[in-house]
């Protein structure tokens, strides 16, 4: 607690160890480090109690969001040590399933096992790139977000901050020219954008739903790859 800098987070990962058969005293371990960061954040691994400040699904998302804060621990590749001929998720894959668990409120632990010469494989940097190029457009629809009910439908995820919602489109194949919103609307008479691309979006309302007209300047050059969001104010 004391000799590395800013320590936010105690992450214990051996849920084996706890009464009757493995008693380290939690209690005391904790009220010790707290004593050095009076914010620090346990997650004692599936323990339980009050020291198990978050949970913790391994290499899995929940169907539907939790009420306690969360966390996805999942491997970029299949292993979460170093193996040469590990297989990569895609970058699609990768962003979706960003998109999936921040929509159910959840945070994404996203593990690479570095070389045993502490290299990270050169495959893992390029889906980091694309990672960052997909968050420097869409990150205000993914940072200081909330679930936004229903969280998902068809290839939509939903995310809010205050009145803003943004709908998540999850693309396999590019932008379609239209995009339809059922659960969450915008408001009358208020503006629809997609993210990355300055001018608002047409959009009607039909049937009990919004639709956006996506411009077929933005099909052609979108501003993203693999998905896309609208920002709009309910």
């Amino acid at each position: 607690m004391t000799g590395y800098g800013p320590v936010d987070i105690l992450w214990l990962d051996g849920g084996q160890a706890r009464p009757p058969l493995q008693d380290i005293d939690m209690d005391a371990i904790v009220r010790m480090a707290r004593r050095h960061r009076p914010g620090l954040i346990v997650a004692d691994r599936t323990v339980g109690g009050e020291h198990e400040n978050y949970m913790t699904p391994e290499q899995e998302v929940p169907e539907k969001p939790l009420d306690v804060p969360w966390e996805s621990c999942i491997t970029m590749g299949d292993q979460w040590s170093y193996k040469a001929d590990d297989r990569y998720k895609s970058a699609r894959s990768l962003i979706h399933l960003l998109v999936d668990i921040v929509a159910k409120g959840g945070n994404l632990l996203l593990n690479i096992g570095p070389s045993p010469e502490g290299v990270l494989p050169p495959i893992s940097l390029d889906r980091l790139r694309e990672l960052g190029d997909w968050m420097r457009v869409n990150g205000e629809a993914i940072y200081a977000t909330r679930p936004a009910a229903p969280y998902k439908e068809g290839r939509i995820a939903y995310t809010r901050r205050g009145n803003t919602v943004y709908a998540i489109y999850l693309a396999e194949n590019g932008l379609p020219e239209e995009i339809a919103l059922s659960s969450l609307r915008p408001a009358a008479g208020s503006e629809v954008f997609l993210l990355g691309w300055e001018k608002p979006l047409k959009w009607r309302a039909e049937g009990g739903r919004a639709v956006a007209a996506i411009p077929q300047e933005a099909r052609q050059s979108p501003p993203c790859r693999y998905a896309f969001a609208l920002k709009m104010t309910e």
